[in-house]
């Protein structure tokens, strides 16, 4: 997509247009408006600044809910494509949302998004409901779960990254603390979502970016045993890894972890 669509790019999620409208939330500068907190530090790539914010706000159900805030005013990144102005990050963002919606890959829930020019300052928003009741990955202690739910936690991981990649889409970010999961006790299972998801895109080799992806939460997940590694590398591939694709992934994951 063209630097023009991304300044013409804007979005409200279906269900909650009347419900923001009636908010009167239907720009950037009524979202900033809003009582809001600051959640980190903001980034700063050159003159631009990247801020993400957390807010309550009234929704469909006349609930109060949280959301998160990103909001970017001129913090691009240089590519092949847009290789002098660059992109908003936020706009690559708010693109893998779309793309993992329409396939059916479960995310953060996008409410809005919007990007503006004027002159040579160019801002970028996009908001998405908090996950309430998930838990990053990261914050899981494995140790601490019974060996069943252990085991389920496992099993619904590798097969939403499998999903994913099915997709024909990388998450190229696939840290744990990227991964959020929620326990259903009547379903007995897990809920799993992937967040941030600026640096997603399709795949068009078979293999080589699935790696990546496994590499990164390999080496990250160092609080899961090599057990757990490899419940998660036969959910994900569907067969022992004995036989002839696990050994595949397996030594090519080996030769990648070598060389990263």
């Amino acid at each position: 997509m063209s630097n023009q669509m991304e300044l013409n790019a804007s979005y409200v999620h279906p269900h909650w247009r009347v419900t923001l409208q009636d908010s009167g939330l239907n720009a950037m500068s009524d979202w900033l408006a809003l009582d809001r907190t600051l959640v980190d530090e903001p980034n700063r790539r050159g003159k631009g600044i990247s801020e993400v914010f957390q807010a309550n706000i009234t929704g469909p159900d006349h609930h109060e809910v949280t959301v998160y805030i990103k909001y970017q005013r001129n913090y691009q990144r240089r590519s092949l494509l847009h290789p002098l102005v660059g992109q908003s990050t936020l706009y690559q963002e708010y693109k893998a949302l779309m793309r993992c919606w329409q396939a059916g890959v479960p995310v953060a829930e996008p409410l809005f998004f919007a990007a503006s020019t004027e002159g040579e300052d160019r801002q970028a928003m996009l908001v998405s409901l908090d996950l309430k009741g998930f838990e990053s990955l990261d914050r899981i202690d494995p140790g601490s779960l019974e060996e069943g739910r252990r085991q389920v936690l496992i099993h619904d991981v590798a097969a939403t990254v499998r999903l994913l990649h099915e997709k024909g889409l990388v998450h190229q970010n696939l840290y744990p603390k990227h991964i959020f999961t929620a326990w259903h006790e009547q379903q007995q299972r897990y809920d799993v979502r992937f967040i941030d998801m600026e640096r997603c895109r399709p795949h068009y080799q078979r293999w080589r970016p699935r790696l990546r992806d496994l590499d990164t939460l390999a080496r990250r997940a160092k609080h899961f045993s090599a057990l757990d590694r490899a419940r998660f590398l036969r959910t994900y591939l569907g067969s022992p890894l004995s036989q002839g694709k696990g050994r595949f992934v397996v030594s090519r994951l080996s030769r990648h972890l070598k060389s990263a």
